[in-house]
């Protein structure tokens, strides 16, 4: 580590401050120039969220973790041409101006945050207080800051939540959902991207009434079913597993797990199979039952990771009403995201679960979310760069011998508990984290995984990275100074092989302070095309590609 760095220039010469500020919207949809070509079979939109800016304008309050940044929501529309190449529109709109607002004439935001640093003399009566204060208004979307993940079409929305254009019936559009770690979904117009209204779980079943969940709920890939937790603190935590069906739009709790073994987690994501639901509970545990989040008003303080208490695995049937039918545990590791499971048939009544994830040894990856850790010109740009403790590893688990049929009764002994068998461990520069798949075999054995990675160039990701889960090889597309997000697979529909389909990735080029939409060749990772946008797109999370087929239901 360099002791004499100068805060006030790039961290490693690699610019990226500007993708941590970005403000512009560009709410009527303007056309981006293309350099190369973004082929035609990538044709569809592009929904991506994520915060736009940490700064409040004219104040100088400021939010202090990325996972609580001010969302904003970005349309990109791929139009096929007769060329055989696809033109970009490109729109987007801030989804919090009136949180914005308030914090600019109070100078601090009230309620629940992920992460945010708390004026350290603030009184007991003021912690105390805040235990009663609501964590979100429904009547005012533009309050809500929920902008991890965003879905179109889910089931669940209510009607008058979806959109009330009076073509909407004609459209491939007809809702859009963003969620977060919590027991909140929040709906935005799908055209305008203009924020309609927020509800709770407690909308899809009146059991839903924990206040965490998971930001990446899961969809049924062939029936469009929506499956996700529900955790509700006392005195045990209690997991209240649940699918919400595409077709009738009813929610039926598939799982309840609770008990003195049962930990409240923070968890980020889960695995979904073709028959099964698997809970992974890593020992990321919000203290005091969950009642030190109330008092530290923010969930990063409220957590410990304890090494000494083993990773818990609940296997839960969401075909035939089964329950939980098996548990495994496993060394403790920390995780954000999953990457795929599937089943593989015994043929003596019971199946294998194989459960792709990346992990790290320890939690210590939430505190690098910090923006004073991972802005290129933050104060502590430096704390946590090259740490062992934060290094990522692509890790295949085999759940063993789950059965197909029978119900049956789980120990109570951990000692009875089997261990969940590693299969594969890989580590080095092509592992990094927000991993994506081809969706195509999404619960089916997976080969190759796409994620961003850092080779140690910058404060925060500096590559894309296709690793082949069989020979182990890695391919890495990077450019200097140029910081990439996400990286979305869209298959190009004519070829079966998992690793024919381009990959969808906004990059920010850090010499000119703007954005582009880029387009690899998922096979080789080569650039096929970009779309270049006049300003600065904020790293955002997650985004989602809808082709045009999709129907409208």
């Amino acid at each position: 580590m360099a002791a004499d760095h100068d805060h006030r220039s790039p961290f490693m010469d690699w610019p990226n401050d500007a993708g941590f500020e970005a403000t512009a919207e560009c709410r009527e949809a303007v056309e981006l120039p293309v350099t190369g070509s973004i082929p035609w079979q990538v044709a569809g939109t592009l929904y991506r969220v994520g915060p736009g800016t940490y700064k409040v304008a004219g104040s100088k309050y400021q939010l202090s973790h990325w996972f609580d940044g001010f969302t904003h929501l970005h349309r990109f529309q791929l139009v096929a041409q007769p060329t055989g190449t696809c033109r970009v529109r490109y729109s987007s709109q801030r989804q919090v101006d009136r949180l914005v607002e308030e914090a600019r004439k109070s100078g601090t935001l009230e309620g629940i945050t992920f992460g945010q640093k708390r004026d350290p003399c603030a009184s007991i009566f003021q912690k105390v207080k805040s235990f009663f204060r609501p964590s979100f208004n429904t009547k005012d979307p533009g309050l809500v800051n929920a902008g991890v993940t965003v879905h179109a079409n889910i089931p669940g929305v209510p009607p008058h939540l979806k959109s009330s254009d009076p073509l909407a019936g004609v459209r491939q559009f007809h809702s859009l959902t963003t969620m977060t770690d919590a027991n909140i979904l929040k709906h935005v117009d799908p055209e305008t991207l203009e924020p309609i209204g927020v509800t709770r779980q407690d909308v899809l079943h009146p059991e839903l009434r924990g206040p965490l969940s998971c930001a990446h709920a899961a969809l049924d890939p062939t029936t469009g079913d929506l499956f996700n937790y529900n955790l509700d603190l006392g005195r045990y935590a209690t997991y209240r597993i649940f699918r919400t069906s595409a077709a009738t739009g009813q929610t039926d709790i598939l799982a309840t797990i609770s008990g003195p073994t049962v930990k409240p987690a923070y968890l980020h994501s889960f695995f979904l199979s073709a028959d099964y639901v698997i809970l992974c509970i890593w020992p990321c545990i919000f203290a005091a039952a969950g009642v030190k989040i109330l008092w530290e008003r923010n969930m990063v303080d409220a957590m410990r990771f304890d090494s000494n208490i083993q990773t818990r695995w609940y296997v839960v049937d969401r075909k035939h009403n089964r329950g939980v039918v098996a548990a495994f545990l496993s060394p403790a590791f920390f995780s954000f995201h999953t990457i795929n499971a599937w089943q593989t048939d015994n043929g003596d009544g019971t199946v294998d679960i194989m459960c792709d994830i990346i992990q790290y040894p320890t939690d210590e990856m939430i505190r690098r979310g910090y923006y004073e850790s991972m802005v290129s010109t933050g104060s502590d740009v430096e704390k946590y760069f090259g740490s062992e403790a934060s290094r990522p590893s692509l890790v295949r688990y085999r759940l063993p011998s789950v059965p197909k049929d029978s119900r049956v009764e789980l120990p109570t002994n951990d000692a009875n508990i089997p261990q969940a068998d590693v299969l594969l461990k890989i580590e080095g520069e092509g592992v990094g984290d927000l991993p994506t798949i081809n969706p195509c075999f999404a619960s089916k054995k997976t080969r190759y995984v796409y994620n961003v990675v850092n080779q140690g160039k910058s404060s925060f990701f500096d590559g894309i990275a296709k690793v082949d889960l069989e020979t182990q090889k890695v391919l890495i597309w990077s450019h200097d100074r140029h910081t990439p997000g996400e990286a979305v697979f869209v298959p190009d529909g004519a070829n079966a092989a998992e690793d024919a389909g381009y990959l969808l990735s906004i990059v920010l080029n850090g010499d000119t302070g703007t954005s582009y939409l880029l387009c690899l060749n998922a096979r080789d990772m080569t650039e096929v095309g970009r779309a270049d946008c006049a300003a600065a797109v904020g790293f955002g999370f997650h985004g989602t590609h809808y082709p045009l087929q999709l129907s409208s239901k």
